[in-house]
């Protein structure tokens, strides 16, 4: 393996350009920028002889890969990582018995026949995809490397092969007093010119904190196309694998769509409890023309009177003036009705609050909807999955790796083969002594220059 030459090699050239940094030849800006592109080919370079290696290893082992017999040598293969292009060589190889054709180092490596973006990429490219438009995203990627610019649709493919990671599941279920369940939902705009939804359902358990308030293990759910009782099912599955519910409170909160409430059915146990905030904007939608009606529904919901509030609300359609008045006013004395048990939990449960809305706006909305764009099912779908990893608490990036099977385990067998070399490099200290003939300057006359590239070497720095 040439692994340790190409370090030497690399760790000379970048040598040079120190000494003319130091020399004022060329500008500290100048210097980053070469000495990232430096790296970078070093970081493509190795990628190559890693795999070179592998396949290597393959050929040399033949009772590894009984049956396969070699059909072709060093076919080429140009893949883009994120140090660059990367061009390697590998083996095609047939089956005696079946008449297959693999190129078993790609199989071992986890590089599929049509694969052009390394995984390590696509996990960038993800990550990026959730904070920014997918054209943001690519020019994110490749603000320091011009050769990793690619097209939206590369970011748009690379957002729909993401996978949710399966939950952990604990060893032993959790006992808490309270557990709350809150739902809200994102309205989207699709490229099929109809509107959808991404509804998201988080589960805690409860508010920590005092200056910087945040909800307690808390685990984020979403979905677009599941219906309302497959979603909820995932949702107990979850609470069913991680709590002993047997004496725990648990809320739901939400703003009374019918989805919603479907999780009454799901957990039985449950108190459901209407977001004040969806209620509030009903009750000031009905009272615009009438304010002091507003106070006093106010009043009486908190008496929990609900024939004074819908006394009230009639007093107010006499005095709507409008159609389009009268018709918000019976939609608030509809939404009331169907939602008095929720009202009630709240006035008696004061102390449970819904972010709902919040948490849309925060964790969707933000990415998804506040800007004018039109999603597909499936991208939308991937990308609520990947802002639902992210609010988590878990890296998109190690997601999208986790998930794509990749059998690393063949790399790492190499591993053995590059800590001997490195050990090497230590024992005779390669990449100091042994090449300071190849730097011109560490021969020549003294200046300040060639003190200061000693000092580096003594330290094994260069």
């Amino acid at each position: 393996m040439e692994i340790i030459q190409l370090v030497e090699e690399k760790i000379l050239q970048v040598s040079e350009k120190v000494l003319n940094v130091l020399d004022g030849e060329i500008e500290y800006d100048t210097f980053t920028k070469l000495l990232k592109e430096e790296l970078d080919g070093l970081g493509s370079d190795i990628l190559k002889e890693v795999l070179e290696a592998l396949d290597a290893q393959i050929k040399e082992n033949r009772r590894d890969r009984k049956g396969w017999v070699v059909e072709r040598k060093a076919d080429p293969k140009s893949i883009l990582t994120p140090f660059g292009d990367m061009v390697y060589n590998r083996t095609y190889y047939k089956n005696k018995e079946t008449g297959e054709y693999k190129y078993l180092a790609d199989e071992k490596a986890g590089i599929t026949s049509h694969m052009r973006v390394d995984s390590t990429l696509k996990s960038d490219i993800a990550d990026a995809a959730t904070k920014v438009s997918y054209e943001k995203a690519t020019e994110e990627v490749s603000r320091f490397n011009q050769d990793l610019k690619l097209s939206k649709q590369t970011v748009a493919n690379t957002v729909k092969e993401f996978e949710l990671e399966p939950l952990e599941q604990p060893e032993e279920k959790k006992k808490v007093s309270n557990l709350y369940i809150e739902a809200d939902e994102d309205h989207l705009s699709m490229q099929t010119s109809k509107r959808s939804e991404t509804k998201l359902i988080y589960v805690h358990e409860g508010i920590k904190g005092k200056k910087r308030r945040s909800l307690k293990n808390c685990q984020h759910f979403t979905t677009i196309t599941e219906s309302p009782d497959k979603f909820w099912l995932t949702v107990c599955d979850y609470i069913e694998s991680h709590y002993d519910t047997k004496d725990t409170n648990i809320f739901i909160s939400g703003d009374g769509a019918k989805w919603i409430r479907v999780g009454e059915e799901y957990i039985p146990n449950a108190t459901y409890i209407l977001d004040k905030f969806h209620l509030s904007k009903y009750i000031i939608a009905a009272t615009g023309h009438a304010p002091k009606l507003r106070r006093q529904i106010y009043k009486n919901i908190k008496n929990l009177d609900q024939e004074a509030v819908f006394e009230n609300l009639q007093e107010a359609l006499t005095k709507a003036d409008t159609e389009a008045r009268q018709k918000r006013i019976m939609a608030t004395i509809k939404y009331i009705k169907n939602n008095w048990d929720g009202i009630e939990a709240s006035v008696n449960h004061p102390e449970v609050g819904c972010s709902a809305e919040g948490h849309v706006s925060h964790i969707l909305a933000s990415r998804m909807s506040s800007r004018p764009m039109a999603w597909s099912e499936k991208g939308a779908t991937k990308m609520a999955e990947m802002l639902a990893t992210k609010a988590n608490g878990k890296s998109v990036k190690e997601a999208y790796l986790s998930t794509k099977g990749r059998q690393e385990a063949e790399i790492v067998n190499l591993q053995n083969q590059i800590k001997q070399e490195l050990k090497k490099l230590t024992t005779k200290k390669k990449l100091g002594k042994a090449n300071n003939g190849n730097v011109p300057l560490m021969n020549g006359k003294y200046n300040l220059t060639r003190t200061a590239i000693k000092g580096l070497n003594r330290k094994q720095i260069i």
